[in-house]
């Protein structure tokens, strides 16, 4: 009888160190997904009703395939009418190649906006090549600036900001959300938004904190590139006041490797909806 319960303490234990390497082994697997998200508002215009925006943050010229097939195909897939990059497309330690490849591949789905992140700004990051291939591939710099889009007899405003002076840049160059319009922002850096939400951007997109790079069950992303834990806006929707953000994990990597953390494309569809009735 002994023997038994010591040999089913055996197996327990085994099988739970079975579990728990299993878990960690996986953690490191970070496939590339594509998260969806609904907004919707009656802010949004009718005729923008269904407008899709796939959003890239983080790519740091991280390899996805041959010439990057593998993250061209999925962006295809999401048949965006824009597409925006939220910062850190490149940085210093990686070669610029993958990216001017991605840029080839999607050029043509649909229109490119981009703003900079930190990493754009390293002191060996390839900024100058990277603004040809903008140059070559219409890409639209929308760094401290704006830029109506419009959709049959609709418009939106589509804003950007530089991430090296972002709140001084919000104040002194494109200012509180045009009320006239339904306000997008793109800016790099979750941890501003407390800042960057009463200024009353309907929807904010951003990155940055790669969701927390090392991420637990019930817990989510436990640090920050800044090295702080348990950032706030690790990833996922959040809304602050009347701003609503949705934070990217992006696709690349940190100095801490990414845990239990897939990297992602994300795509957003507006919705349009009626004012609520004052009755």
């Amino acid at each position: 009888m002994k023997y038994k319960n010591l040999l089913t303490r055996k197996i327990i234990v085994l099988l739970c160190l079975g579990l728990f390497f299993f878990y960690i082994i996986i953690g490191f697997y970070n496939p590339l997904t594509v998260t969806e998200y609904s907004y919707t508002s009656s802010k949004v215009p009718a005729a923008f009703d269904g407008y899709r925006i796939t959003q890239i943050s983080d790519f740091h010229c991280r390899d996805f395939g041959k010439e990057e097939s593998d993250l061209i195909q999925t962006i295809r897939d999401t048949h965006p009418d824009i597409i925006v990059f939220t910062g850190d497309s490149i940085d210093d330690e990686h070669p610029i190649d993958n990216y001017a490849h991605l840029l080839e591949g999607i050029h043509d789905i649909a229109p490119i906006y981009y703003i900079n992140g930190n990493h754009e700004y390293d002191k060996l990051a390839p900024l100058a090549e990277s603004l040809a291939l903008h140059e070559k591939y219409g890409v639209t710099n929308l760094n401290d600036n704006s830029v109506i889009l419009t959709r049959e007899n609709d418009s939106i405003l589509l804003s950007g900001l530089d991430f090296r002076k972002t709140m001084q840049n919000l104040r002194n160059d494109i200012d509180y959300a045009n009320t006239s319009y339904f306000n997008i922002l793109l800016y790099h850096g979750t941890d501003k938004f407390n800042g960057i939400a009463p200024y009353n951007y309907d929807l904010v997109l951003s990155g940055h904190t790669h969701g927390g790079i090392v991420c637990l069950p019930f817990i989510g992303g436990i640090i920050s590139n800044e090295k702080e834990l348990f950032p706030k806006f690790d990833s996922g929707i959040y809304t602050v006041g009347y701003s609503t953000m949705i934070s990217s994990r992006g696709l690349g990597d940190a100095a801490v490797p990414r845990f239990h953390n897939p990297r992602e494309v994300v795509c957003i569809t507006l919705h349009s909806s009626k004012p609520e009735s004052d009755s």
